[in-house]
Order: structure tokens, then C-alpha cells, then sequence
């Protein structure tokens, strides 16, 4: 790109411009460039334009030298000769623009006009036609700007120069030797690698910004040149996570060259900042801008909004409002995604509603962020009636929905359970031309892993395979394995790992535990020692997860001793264990009938500060009620309900219920399970359908009638709590109480 200006009244009023195509050797020195030609004084070159990034080579920062002016052509009837010259790109040479005609005014020592050329390329020589930008044709070179359009589409190529030579090549074209020493000065010579060469861009043509000021000379084009590769630099940051020490180093170097920065360029620090995980940074940025616009107001609220500084976003709304910068959507988006963050619905409402009453129309961020902000406040089947319900007024609003409409819906099915309103949602999303990403597969893929649809994991799975654009990642196979290993299809989960291997994905440690456990859940002693070996031969060592669940593989096989062996070699590791470990241990002492140990395991996870769960405390229960111990059962359920944040679950009763170890004596069934119903009482807990069932059928057994009529005045009085699952159940056994009530009497009449 060119930048021109006017000269001022009374010069003359043509403009020259001269360009470096150069190679990546070292810069031309005062006698090289003074060298260039020593004739034809004269010539006037009312400025010269030192381009710098081009892709055919690098060049100096932009200069602007005096020169003297005379007549381009020798004398009349010097014969002209014309030549074709193929040199491979980038050339080395300096070319200037001079009365309407391109002219080598330099050629690079070590470029690759010097070296394959052979001398036909000499100072002086004018170009009378290059390559066209595609194709075998020649372009006769009306003007600089398209003798570099050319060099620059033919980049990496070989091109052809037309020269047009006019007797001796001295007679040409000369600056005046002050000229040849700005050149000198300010050719700094760039690598000729592309692909990251903006950083040393921007700090070859910061040193010809402050070399300028410091001559006296005008940096205006050089100025312009520098930001424009600076805005560049800063973008190619911004994709960057971890470059925040990179930006503050160029806004370092540019506030110490006195670079005057605009707001683009102020705006572009600050979210090169934020996108670094620095919002600080720019934060302080903004401090220092005289009048900052609403771009840079926008990204000190995304600052705010990183670091949840709501006060702050509220304050910089206002800040706005008092300095009448307007504020556009992309800022109240912004400020609706701060809210949204925090699942503040009334503000994120309210300022929905401003939009339209300032006479802007939400897009589909502002609905999207009014998504996220019930998204948050809101769980369960409420969260995705109201998520539905938005996502209808967007539609209704001809509002087209993207990427994150349908990332929000589809999260709120999966959360819900509803697996086919979400796979509706994928089939509305390629419908409207929205193509799911992996993110989305993933959180589909979540659903099915813990709803154990393994079939449609694999599924999706193959398909996403299969579609291209959104591939599978380690995530997905993950989740992939874990819907197997839940399902119990431990195999195919296995060799999932070996697929995911094969297609360079490196397993976690997650998927192996969770194989793990899959194996351990069926006893599978064997399989679960294997893929602890295969953990280890991937590198990650055992730990606390992975001893537990081997623990639990020989829980599951009826091995105790086994189990305590392996807690003991966690132990000698110097592994902490944790609740699924102690609950494990007690659970492997119980399978050898050891309660003094199992209550010592108890103990000393208490000591250690280890809040017991109700799998701890069903563990203990298991353990008595196995052994016919019916007062520790008791006293474990008695602890258990003094214990904050843990409450009885279906297991807990089913342990409880059993009776086995009352097969001789059903009184006795029945007066346990009585004191059962008394410490729930006693904790103001109320007995569910398992124990009244249970309860009903021990009556019936003992032709107790007198406890059965009292456990059916219970139920009458709100004692038991029966769930829809139990009342078929409660039925059938009141049916049978009452035969057994009418037999008793029946007999105490005929007694």
C-alpha cells in the first residue's frame, strides 16, 4: 500500500517514490548506496517511499529524502536496448519512480538479481515490463504500484523483467550523495521468511520511526506503515493465549518511541490484554486514552467482566451514559454477558428491554446472552421451559439462532435427560445451516454416557467420524468409553482405548479409572489389574482413585483379604485415603466377618477429619446385619441421621429390611424393624414404602395383628412417607394384613 501527501505550496508538485525489494542480507552502508550512480545531478525525487512487508521481499522503514532534479534521459539519440532478464523472488534490488518511468536505483550485493543475473541487471536500467500476476503474459510496467502488485502474487516465483537500456546505464539516474546517505540510514533489511515476520516488521520500522524524529525528518508514511503492522501483530496475539508478555512489550516500546496511538490501535491493546488472560492490563490501558470511544469503552467492560467486577461494568455503563458515548449493541451485549455470567435475570431483562427502547435491535448475542442468564438461575426442568420459551421469541423475531443458541438448548436437554428434544436440537441446527461443532457432539455425548445409551454413543461417535467437520477429540472418546464402561460393556470400552491410541489420541487417567471401575463394578479381578499396568505403561501412576477401585474389583469378587492387601501397598505408598477408600476398606472387612476392624477403619476415618457418606454408613449396616448385630445396625442409623448433609437412600432400607437373620423368629423381625421406625421418628424422619411394606409382610408372618394395625394407623397419620414407586407394593400388602387380621380374629372367636 502506498500513502502519499501533498508538497507544499511553491515545490514542484511532482512525486517520485523509490521501493526497496530486498533480501534478507545486511543493509546497504553509506558507500554502497552512495555508490547506486554519481551522475545525472539534477534529478529532483520529491520524495522517496521505502516500502516494508511485501511478501516478495522486506524492506526499510519509510523515508523521505530531498534529491535533486534534472532531465531522466541522456542526450537525444542515445541508443535503447531492451533485455529479459528470469531472477527468482525476492530480487534485491531498489527501484524508483522517476517522471513517470521505474528505474533501478540500486542493486543488492548477494541478492538474487547479483547473483543470477550475470550483470544484466545494472543502476539505471528502466523496467519496462514484469510477469503478470498469472500466467506466462508480460505487464508493461505503467507504474510502481503495479510492478509490486505483480512481484507480490508471483510471490516464491520466478519472474520476468523487461529492461530497457539506455547507452551507458550511468547516464540514467544518480541522487545527490546527501539522498544516498538517508538511504543508507534508514534501509533496514528484514528476514525473508513470512510466516512470523511482523514482530521484526514492527521493530525495524519502530527504529526508522525514532531515526526519522531524530533527523528531523518527516515519519509520516513510516508512522503509518508501523501501526499498520502493529494492529497486525496484535490480532496475531489475541489468538495467542499466552502472549500477554509479548504485547506488554510492544506497547513498552512503542509508549517509549513516542508513537502517538489512535484508539483502534488502544482498542486493540486492550483486548489483545484480555484475550491473554491480562485484563488488568487493560484496564490501566484505558486510563491512558484521551477520548476514549465506544469500541474502547466495549472492551473495558469485557476487562470488568472477566475479572466479575459487576459493580464496575454498572459504573462504566454510567460513565458512558454521562459522557454521551454511545453505546452500541456489541457493548450492551457485553454488559448483558457480565449479568448472564452470574445468573442475574433481573438486570439481564431489564437491559434487554433498553436495547429495543434505544431504538437498536437485539441480535442474536443478546438473545443468546438472555439464554445463559436462566441457563444459570435455573436448574432442572424449569431451566429448559425457560431456555424453549426464549428461544421461541427469538424465532418469532426472525432473529436467526447460532452456534451458542443452540449450544445453551442443547445443554439444557442433556441436563434434563431429554436425549430426543437434543438430538432434535442437532437435526433444527444443520436444518437452519449451522453445523454442530465437537463441542456440541461432546455435550449430546455426556447425555448418553450418563443415561448409558452406549449404542448411540457409538453412533455419534462413528458419525462424527465420518462427517469430517466436526471430529472427534479425546473428550469424546472419553465419554464414549465411559457410556460402555457404565452399561457394562467393559470390553468394548477397552477397545475404544486402543482406537483412540491408534488415531493419536493419548488416553487420561480419567478414562482408565473409569474402565477401571467398570471392571471392578463385575468383580473382574484380572482385567482391573491389567488396566492399572496399562495405566502405568502409559505413564500415569496409581493413585488414591485407582487403588480404590481396585479395592472395590476384589469387594466385588468376594475377596476381603485381597482388598485389605491393596489398601495396605496404598498405605506403604504414601497414598492419603480418602472416603471411597475407608467406605471400600469397611466394606472388605465386612466380607470377612471383621467387625472390630471395620469399626476401627470407622474410627479412624473420623479421626482424620473425613466426613462419612451414606455409603460409609450403608457399609456399616451391611457389615451388622450380616453378622446379627441388629443394635450396632441401629446405632450406625442412629449416627447416620445426626450426621449433616447425609439422608437414608433405597439401599439404605433394603439393608435394613432384611430377614435373614430373623428366619427363626419373625417377633423378633417385627420389633426390629419397630425400633427402625422409632429412630426415624426420634430424628423427625419419616419410614417409606420399603420399611411399611416390609413391616406388613413381617406382621402377616408373626400373625401379629396388634403391631399391623399400628403400622396401618401410621400410615393414616402420616408416619410413612409411600412414593408412587412403593404404593402398588403398600397395596398388595394391606391386602394381605387384612387376610391375616380376619384370620386372627376369626380364630380368637372360635377360642
Amino acid at each position: 500500500m502506498w500513502w502519499s501527501r501533498k508538497e507544499p505550496p511553491g515545490d514542484r508538485s511532482e512525486v517520485r517514490r523509490m521501493a526497496f525489494v530486498s533480501t534478507g542480507c545486511a543493509t546497504f552502508q553509506q558507500g554502497e548506496a552512495t555508490a547506486v550512480s554519481k551522475r545525472a545531478r539534477g534529478n529532483r525525487i520529491a520524495s522517496i517511499r521505502n516500502l516494508q512487508g511485501l511478501p516478495f521481499g522486506h524492506y526499510s522503514g519509510l523515508t523521505e529524502s530531498g534529491l535533486a532534479a534534472g532531465e531522466v534521459f541522456g542526450p537525444n539519440g542515445t541508443k535503447r536496448e531492451v533485455i529479459e532478464v528470469q531472477v527468482q523472488l525476492p530480487l534485491g534490488i531498489v527501484l524508483a519512480e522517476v517522471s513517470g518511468g521505474i528505474y533501478v536505483a540500486a542493486v543488492k550485493p548477494g541478492g538474487n538479481v547479483d547473483l543470477t543475473s550475470n550483470g544484466k541487471v545494472k543502476v539505471g536500467d528502466r523496467i519496462v515490463g514484469t510477469s503478470a500476476a498469472f500466467g506466462s503474459a508480460t505487464w508493461p510496467s505503467l507504474s510502481l504500484e503495479r510492478v509490486l502488485m505483480a512481484l507480490k502474487t508471483r510471490y516464491k516465483g520466478e519472474v520476468t523483467l523487461k529492461i530497457e537500456r539506455a547507452g551507458l546505464a550511468h547516464d540514467i539516474y544518480e541522487p545527490k550523495v546527501e539522498g544516498a546517505a538517508d538511504i543508507a540510514k534508514s534501509a533496514i533489511v528484514l528476514s525473508d521468511s513470512t510466516k512470523s515476520d511482523l514482530e521484526v516488521q514492527v521493530r525495524n520500522a519502530l527504529r526508522s520511526f525514532v531515526e526519522l524524529r531524530s533527523a528531523g525528518l518527516s515519519a509520516i508514511g513510516t508512522l503509518t506503515f508501523l501501526l499498520q503492522r502493529s494492529a497486525e501483530l496484535l490480532k496475531k496475539y489475541t489468538k495467542e493465549k499466552d502472549r500477554a508478555i509479548s504485547v506488554n512489550n510492544l506497547y513498552g516500546r512503542l509508549k517509549r518511541a513516542g508513537v502517538p496511538l489512535d484508539n483502534k490501535i488502544y482498542n486493540l491493546f486492550m483486548i489483545a490484554y484480555i484475550n491473554t488472560k491480562a485484563p488488568e492490563k487493560a484496564i490501566s490501558i484505558f486510563q491512558e486514552i484521551g477520548s476514549p470511544n465506544t469500541e474502547c469503552y466495549t472492551s473495558l467492560v469485557k476487562a470488568f467482566r472477566k475479572l466479575n467486577r459487576l459493580d464496575d461494568v454498572r459504573a462504566t455503563k454510567s460513565r458512558m451514559e454521562r459522557n454521551r458515548v454511545p453505546l452500541s449493541v456489541i457493548t450492551y451485549n457485553t454488559i448483558l454477558s457480565a449479568y448472564a455470567q452470574s445468573g442475574d435475570v433481573e438486570n439481564v431483562e431489564n437491559l434487554f428491554r433498553e436495547i429495543s427502547a434505544r431504538h437498536l435491535v437485539p441480535d442474536a448475542g443478546s438473545w443468546n446472552n438472555r439464554m445463559n442468564a436462566h441457563f444459570k438461575a435455573h436448574r432442572g426442568r424449569a431451566r429448559l421451559e425457560k431456555v424453549r420459551d426464549i428461544y421461541k421469541s427469538m424465532r418469532l423475531e426472525n432473529v436467526a439462532p447460532n452456534k451458542f443458541t443452540f449450544t445453551i438448548l442443547v445443554s439444557a436437554c442433556v441436563g434434563c435427560g431429554e436425549l430426543n428434544l437434543a438430538e432434535n436440537c442437532l437435526a433444527e441446527m444443520v436444518d437452519g445451516g449451522v453445523q454442530p461443532d465437537t463441542f456440541i457432539y461432546n455435550k449430546v455425548m455426556e447425555g448418553y454416557a450418563d443415561h448409558l445409551k452406549y449404542e448411540s454413543a457409538l453412533t455419534l461417535l462413528e458419525k462424527m467420524h465420518a462427517g469430517g467437520d466436526a471430529p472427534p477429540n479425546a473428550y469424546t472418546y472419553g465419554q464414549t468409553i465411559r457410556a460402555c464402561s457404565a452399561a457394562g460393556h467393559e470390553e468394548i470400552a477397552h477397545s475404544l482405548i486402543d482406537s483412540m491410541k491408534s488415531r493419536g489420541f493419548k488416553p487420561s487417567a480419567h478414562v482408565y479409572v473409569n474402565l477401571l471401575r467398570a471392571y471392578a463394578k463385575r468383580g473382574n479381578i484380572v482385567s482391573s489389574f491389567r488396566v492399572v499396568q496399562e495405566m502405568q505403561d502409559a505413564g500415569f501412576d496409581p493413585d488414591v482413585r485407582t487403588m480404590s477401585a481396585l479395592m472395590h474389583a476384589c469387594v466385588e469378587s468376594e475377596d476381603g483379604a485381597l482388598a485389605v492387601s491393596v489398601y495396605s501397598r496404598m498405605v506403604q505408598l504414601r497414598m492419603k485415603p480418602d472416603v471411597v477408600s475407608y467406605t471400600t476398606l469397611i466394606r472388605a472387612y465386612g466380607k470377612r466377618g471383621d467387625t472390630e476392624m471395620a469399626l476401627r477403619a470407622f474410627n479412624a476415618m473420623k479421626k482424620e477429619r473425613i466426613a462419612p457418606t451414606v455409603t460409609t454408613f450403608n457399609a456399616l449396616i451391611e457389615l451388622a446385619m450380616r453378622g446379627g448385630q441388629t443394635q450396632l445396625a441401629l446405632e450406625a442409623l442412629r449416627e447416620m441421621n445426626d450426621t449433616p448433609g447425609v439422608t437414608l437412600n433405597r439401599r439404605t432400607y433394603e439393608l435394613l429390611c432384611n430377614s435373614s437373620c430373623f428366619e427363626n423368629s419373625p417377633r423378633d423381625y417385627v420389633e426390629f424393624l419397630m425400633d427402625v421406625l422409632k429412630v426415624l421418628q426420634e430424628s423427625k424422619m419419616y419410614g417409606n414404602g420399603q420399611l411399611y411394606c416390609e413391616l406388613l409382610s413381617a406382621c402377616s408372618l408373626a400373625s401379629d395383628a396388634v403391631v399391623s394395625k399400628t403400622v396401618l394407623e401410621h400410615r393414616r397419620t402420616g408416619v410413612f412417607n409411600i412414593s408412587d414407586k412403593d404404593q402398588a407394593l403398600a397395596r398388595k400388602a394391606e391386602e394381605r394384613a387384612a387376610v391375616i387380621s380376619r384370620s386372627v380374629a376369626k380364630l380368637r372367636s372360635f377360642v
